[in-house]
């Protein structure tokens, strides 16, 4: 959240580009999550918490009207889902959700009690509000989310910081250890963090996220030239999810057309498939979202160049996604065929070697390893090795990548689509 400020009784303050952005993520995010969770008719309930950690007063406004903020949309998502997911069906399926949204300013908060009271979504059992920093409810909020799904924690955090040093690494990885199938959507403050930082001081500011200082010393060690935004890049995502229980990131800088201020837009989860699901909302949305990258391939986490404006930017257009896919076709292939020598990759693997680095879908990947596959650079073999003829186009998890028996030398064609 933005240095907003609501006031009981006033107007609530014009929403910003880059927050109207965030919004639209989340509310695509929230829609598609829970609609993917529920696909099986046999199901009977579903269990859900929300935490929005900087909830502020939940309402903007916007071209003469208002536009709801994030808990407004937390609740509107839920509750337009169960509508839509229980069309048609003879046994209900029945929805446990319950939101937790903290803000510790008493205005603010004083602001969003009134904003959820006027739509009747005042309940103790299931709305909670927190007046405290987020930092100080974290351990009640967690606390309640295990014992309201004491198996699987399922959970999605809000993490919409105003800077970078309320909500850190160290949370989020306290979120990981309690809740196995937690998710956390953490943003911060690039520019803030890194405007006027010097060689000096930015590893020291790169650790206030809560990432030991020693590690970021290593990772930035023999890179004495690169732009302190660019040590953001490389350093900061993969060392936070080294540091957590989440083995999937998508490490992205919302960058609004116009504002120059820049954040760094991060969601954690533990499944491949919510990786995919928040990298289709990026693609689908494609308006404000970018990825600073030396090139659109497999070194998508780090850039050389000094200067912003030298950089290849990633930008979510359709164009983009073409040029990603035909870069990293050749690189890809490479990587598989080195790799190999040492035993077979699965899909599975395969996503686990490349899906963090690049800002492909499961689906993008699975085009790369069937065109390498028409081009006779690759075999795709069932799990029980036998090679699968040429009319597979759709991977499963437990398919395996192997070199041919003779390789021939050809060039990876991706088709269009």
């Amino acid at each position: 959240m933005s240095n907003f400020h609501w006031e009981p009784g006033a107007p609530p303050p014009p929403i910003e580009e880059h927050s109207f952005a965030k919004l639209e993520v989340l509310r695509l995010y929230l829609r598609t999550y829970i609609d993917t969770l529920n696909q099986d008719v046999r199901r009977d309930e579903f269990r859900l918490d929300l935490v929005d950690g900087f909830a502020g007063g939940g309402l903007y406004s916007h071209d003469g009207g208002h536009v709801p903020g994030s808990p407004l949309v937390m609740l509107e998502e839920s509750e337009a889902a169960e509508r839509r997911l229980n069309e048609g069906r003879n046994k209900p399926l029945r929805f446990d959700v319950r939101y937790h949204f903290v803000e510790r300013d008493r205005a603010h908060a004083a602001y969003l009690r009134s904003v959820l009271a006027e739509r009747g979504y005042v309940r103790e059992d299931r709305v909670m509000l927190y007046t405290h920093g987020f930092s100080d409810a974290l351990e009640r909020i967690v606390s309640d989310i295990a014992r309201h799904q004491p198996r699987s924690g399922r959970s999605i955090f809000l993490l919409d910081q105003c800077g970078y040093t309320d909500a850190d690494i160290d949370m989020v990885r306290r979120i990981g250890e309690r809740l196995p199938s937690a998710e956390v959507i953490l943003t911060v403050s690039v520019d803030a963090m890194l405007n006027f930082a010097t060689r000096q001081n930015v590893v020291a500011r790169i650790a206030s996220t809560g990432i030991d200082k020693g590690r970021v010393e290593a990772e930035l060690r023999g890179n004495s030239d690169v732009h302190p935004k660019a040590l953001m890049q490389r350093a900061l995502p993969t060392l936070a999810v080294n540091d957590t229980a989440f083995n999937w990131f998508t490490p992205f800088f919302l960058r609004p057309e116009t504002s120059r201020r820049d954040l760094w837009f991060v969601h954690f989860s533990r499944e491949a498939k919510a990786r995919d699901v928040m990298l289709g909302c990026h693609w689908k949305i494609r308006n404000a979202f970018a990825h600073y990258g030396e090139s659109f391939g497999l070194n998508m986490l780090g850039y050389e160049a000094l200067e912003r404006n030298q950089v290849p930017l990633l930008t979510f257009k359709e164009r983009d996604r073409e040029d990603m896919i035909e870069t990293l076709a050749g690189q890809l292939v490479a990587q598989l065929h080195h790799r190999q020598k040492a035993q077979p990759l699965t899909v599975l693997q395969l996503l686990d070697h490349f899906g963090n680095r690049t800002a492909a879908t499961i689906e993008d990947l699975g085009r790369i390893v069937v065109a390498a596959r028409d081009a006779g650079e690759i075999d795709i073999v069932g799990p029980d090795g036998r090679p699968y003829g040429a009319s597979l186009k759709i991977l499963k998890p437990n398919d395996g990548v192997v070199l041919p028996p003779q390789r021939t030398l050809s060039f990876v064609k991706i088709k269009k689509r």
